[in-house]
């Protein structure tokens, strides 16, 4: 028997479902899919949201609409097909086979198509950070270097490769990412990424998000999580134990510099990298 129509909920014009099953975004898009024809493709924001990959807040919300790819012939016209439903964002682009796959009972775009995409629509900062959140899964640089290299005249390939030299899958958030591209386009030198660090006798330290083996400079991004009274003091300990044991220097940055003022952070580390260097009787070799 089918449920009464008043046990459903409207997705979309004669799109009608069980609450249950559009309850998430794979549901949802699942059921945006069956009004658009047949080829058509999830891609584009929401195929990133689907696998938690690292978006800007203005790209987490999984009411946006639905973005789709509906396929198209080599030869034919790439354009925005007509579509009056608010619900579903398409977009007629020729795919390749390797361009699509199926994540979560869906047909998804790779991970590296879906990147190459989004360069139209992000940051450089942005733009890195959802590469290192790519890379920490079975994507690799070469595929992404392939990806931008079939991309050609495609809005968005130029900063794509503009990037692909300051991805790093080692990376374990979004605001590190964001911490690391602001260093590094600066041009001070790129630091270690998440390994551990050790005394001059092999004790190990401490394993923080970034570091300078070379002025001994840990740095680590502080986030709204660490600001538990709890939290805050096992960070205090820790930093005072490296750098008691060590002789490691530990510099914390908050959001507010690292996605308002990136200048800054690359200036304080800049700083951090003299007085640290001096400390060990050294001149920074990147010091200007």
């Amino acid at each position: 028997m089918l449920p009464a129509m008043t046990s459903l909920v409207r997705v979309s014009r004669g799109v009608w479902r069980d609450p249950a099953a559009v309850a998430d975004l794979a549901g949802r898009a699942a059921a945006l899919l069956s009004v658009c024809p047949p080829d058509s493709v999830v891609a584009g924001v929401t195929a990133t949201q689907l696998r938690g990959l690292w978006l800007p807040p203005w790209l987490t919300d999984p009411t946006l609409p639905i973005e789709v790819i509906v396929h198209c012939g080599q030869d034919e016209l790439e354009a925005r097909p007509h579509s009056i439903r608010p619900e579903i964002r398409a977009r007629r682009q020729h795919l390749r086979p390797d361009e699509v796959t199926t994540f979560a009972a869906l047909p998804v775009v790779t991970e590296a198509r879906a990147w190459v995409d989004l360069a139209a629509r992000l940051g450089s900062a942005d733009l890195v950070a959802l590469g290192d959140s790519v890379l920490r899964g079975p994507t690799g640089v070469a595929d992404l270097v392939e990806m931008v290299g079939r991309a050609v005249r495609r809005r968005g390939v130029v900063r794509a490769r503009s990037v692909l030299p300051y991805l790093d899958g080692r990376s374990r958030s979004r605001p590190e990412s964001h911490l690391r591209y602001a260093i590094v386009t600066s041009g001070l030198p790129r630091p270690e990424v998440n390994i551990p660090i050790f005394s001059d006798i092999g004790e190990w330290l401490a394993e923080p998000d970034l570091s300078y083996d070379d002025v001994k400079l840990a740095l680590e991004y502080q986030g709204a999580d660490h600001a538990a009274v709890r939290r805050m003091r096992r960070d205090i300990t820790r930093e005072m134990d490296v750098e008691m044991r060590g002789g490691w220097r530990t510099a914390e940055f908050g959001p507010a510099e690292v996605f308002g003022r990136p200048d800054q952070v690359a200036t304080r580390v800049r700083r951090l990298r003299m007085e640290c260097a001096a400390l060990l009787g050294r001149r920074d070799p990147w010091q200007r």
